[in-house]
């Protein structure tokens, strides 16, 4: 049985740098990449404390082992993470229904990823939805970029609610904005 909590233990953090180790770019095949889908970046346990502020992040666990997850990064951790100034930038920069988006009450999210064995059975969606439900009354969007060389997490995303809001100027033909709108 899968299960949906809010982590909040040390060694469920190091299950998520396991599950980003097996998911990144280049641990999964040429291939498989546009099938299956991949991770762009490892966070270490530090990385994942900091990022998620006063919040949570999204786990799936199945026998007490997590099997995906969803990131809570926080705009104001921005300045502890120089390494993704441009999603940083192209998120703050995208208009959304007129408005620019740093303008808005909103997050990002750090990164999602299921394990292959789990995929296909509703638990992306249900990472969203937990996250949804704990960060609703705080946010009114959820923002990402996603790489246009990964269909699949750009297909779930769309199925969850997330829209096209603009192309990210640090690879324009790689990276796409888009938010969720819970407003």
């Amino acid at each position: 049985m899968i299960t949906f909590e809010l982590s909040c233990k040390v060694d469920e953090l190091e299950q998520i740098v396991d599950l980003q180790r097996l998911n990144r770019l280049d641990a999964v095949a040429a291939e498989l990449r546009g099938t299956e889908g991949f991770v762009t970046m490892e966070y270490t346990v530090d990385e994942l404390q900091l990022m998620r502020g006063a919040y949570r992040h999204v786990l799936a666990k199945c026998d007490g082992a997590v099997i995906g997850y969803a990131l809570v990064m926080l705009k104001e951790c921005r300045t502890s993470f120089p390494f993704l100034d441009n999603m940083f930038r192209d998120a703050e920069a995208a208009v959304f229904n007129g408005m620019p988006m740093r303008d808005n009450a909103y997050f990002v999210m750090g990164q999602v990823c299921v394990g292959q064995a789990f995929r296909g059975q509703g638990v992306f969606r249900k990472l969203y939805e937990t996250l949804r439900a704990q960060m609703r009354a705080d946010f009114d969007f959820v923002v990402t970029e996603v790489s246009l060389q990964n269909p699949r997490s750009m297909r779930a995303h769309q199925r969850v609610g997330f829209r096209d809001i603009a192309e990210a100027d640090a690879e324009p033909s790689e990276w796409r904005v888009i938010v969720w709108d819970w407003s």
